[in-house]
């Protein structure tokens, strides 16, 4: 005869398993969060700098 506790541990036999592949999905998609904010960041910032290099810059008289 088995104990309760036997009963409820062959009950939660694959949870590891499951609960270890739910854990990795969710850290790939927390890095590729990260490194989608990281990359529209970097963009946006040399975007700016372009965009105001740009506009400081005088136009020239073509010349002969």
């Amino acid at each position: 005869m088995k104990s309760a506790l036997q009963l409820e541990l062959q009950d939660l036999h694959g949870l590891p398993y499951i609960a270890t592949i739910i854990w990795f999905v969710l850290l790939g998609v927390s890095l590729l969060a990260v490194v989608f904010y990281l990359f529209q960041k970097n963009y946006l910032s040399k975007r700016k700098v372009e965009e105001s290099s740009s506009s400081k810059k005088k136009p020239r008289a073509k010349g002969f």
